[in-house]
């Protein structure tokens, strides 16, 4: 059996209500690779820790593939966004400590191949930013929120961004980030005294090393010290988004209060996020090469091109699958009409990100992931899905708590 592991990034998660982080990913890539000819595979969403430092991330995700069968598995795979990228090169360094034991020496053996979508390889801006006081005040606050003596102030936070929502329904956009939030999230919160958000609120509080990590200093620390492993393939997915001009808005977009907000949130990020010290400059290619037709550009990319969160130079690293037109959320499956429903554009850029961009940057990854995998006979397809009711703890690899994974089966 083959197996794929998709890692999430900084505040990522598997699942809340119905909102998903990688959002239909896991069964397009089975899709995709059982046209390619490979129906011994499955899929798992990973849980992680939002924002966790990456060497406890990594060693989540590695306790995580060990208790699913990553060492008995033909070939393992995993695809990481953004931190998630990370977290994947860390586990996979030959000689790291993540555990106890050889675990992580059993477990590389297998790993076939690495791909990386908006990965800040070379660290992010935006660090700098989540390391000042009003974000570390937030987070902190957040935290508090999670813990049983504050899930009543949540509750009624929920009920106060639940009529934010609504305030600008009578102009017809029932699509923002808030609706979605709301509608497939909020609504259920709170029901239950274990939810699984106030699991994440609390995790928050308890560590939130990555902000440290990814800043240009700490990241030139990182590739200093986690070396690729040998017989492993490596390679990344860069996303870009349109530079925002300095006045984004139309006059439409003022009846919505929440979409302005929206445009202005990410303005801002991509401005913050644009300015790349030049004592840390993200040197994984230069701007010649990320040029050339080969990847297909959509646009110049310059020396601040960014997805709203990263630098499109920082995302490079090993062999450069594709430049995909969009924002840092476009590629799991975060974009206007997504599935076919009112899904929500949680980084309003104007890239014009579409269901047919989204299928073929995930059939890319699929090829890239069945180029690594060892050619078996082609079994009669079937669909199996099944979800684990504990995440592995740091101990041992196995499993407690309660979480979601998801498993994508096309073959017993």
């Amino acid at each position: 059996m083959n197996q794929i592991y998709l890692l999430p990034g900084f505040m990522g998660f598997q699942a809340f209500g119905e909102i998903a982080y990688f959002r239909r990913v896991p069964k397009m890539l089975v899709e995709f690779l059982g046209e390619l000819g490979h129906d011994r595979v499955e899929v798992h969403e990973c849980p992680t820790i939002p924002t966790g430092s990456i060497a406890r991330r990594a060693q989540q995700a590695l306790e995580f593939i060990a208790a699913h069968g990553g060492e008995q598995a033909e070939s393992v795979h995993i695809v990481g966004h953004s931190t998630g990228g990370l977290d994947a090169r860390l586990l996979a360094t030959p000689g790291a400590r993540l555990v106890p034991g050889q675990l992580e020496e059993r477990i590389g053996r297998r790993i076939n191949s690495i791909v990386t979508m908006s990965t800040p390889h070379y660290g992010s801006p935006i660090a700098y930013l989540l390391r000042s006081l009003p974000f570390r005040r937030t987070f902190e606050m957040l935290g508090l929120l999670g813990r049983p003596d504050g899930r009543k102030g949540f509750r009624a936070l929920a009920r106060v961004i639940e009529l934010v929502a609504r305030a600008d329904d009578w102009t017809g956009r029932t699509d923002t980030f808030l609706d979605t939030i709301v509608n497939k999230m909020l609504k259920r919160v709170g029901k239950e005294s274990d939810d699984l958000m106030f699991k994440f609120l609390s995790e928050i509080s308890n560590d939130q090393g990555a902000s440290i990590q990814l800043t240009m200093e700490a990241m030139h620390l990182f590739n200093a010290a986690v070396a690729d492993r040998p017989g492993t393939q490596y390679s990344s997915v860069i996303c870009v988004a349109p530079p925002p001009s300095s006045f984004p808005f139309r006059p439409a977009d003022f009846f919505s209060p929440v979409r302005a907000v929206s445009i202005f949130a990410f303005w801002a990020l991509y401005r913050i996020t644009s300015a790349v010290p030049r004592q840390y400059p993200c040197t994984a290619l230069d701007i010649e090469t990320l040029n050339l037709n080969e990847h297909s550009a959509p646009l110049e990319i310059t020396r601040t091109s960014n997805d709203g969160v990263v630098p499109c130079q920082s995302q490079a690293y090993g062999k450069v699958l594709d430049i995909v037109l969009g924002d840092h959320l476009d590629v799991v499956g975060h974009f206007p009409g997504s599935g076919g429903d009112r899904h929500a554009d949680w980084l309003p850029c104007g890239a014009g990100f579409d269901e047919d961009r989204f299928r073929r940057v995930w059939s890319l990854v699929a090829r890239e992931l069945a180029g690594n995998m060892p050619v078996k006979r082609r079994a009669a397809p079937t669909i199996v899905a099944a979800r684990a009711s504990k995440p592995p703890s740091s101990k041992n690899g196995k499993s407690n708590g309660k979480s979601r994974s998801k498993l994508i089966s096309t073959a017993s």
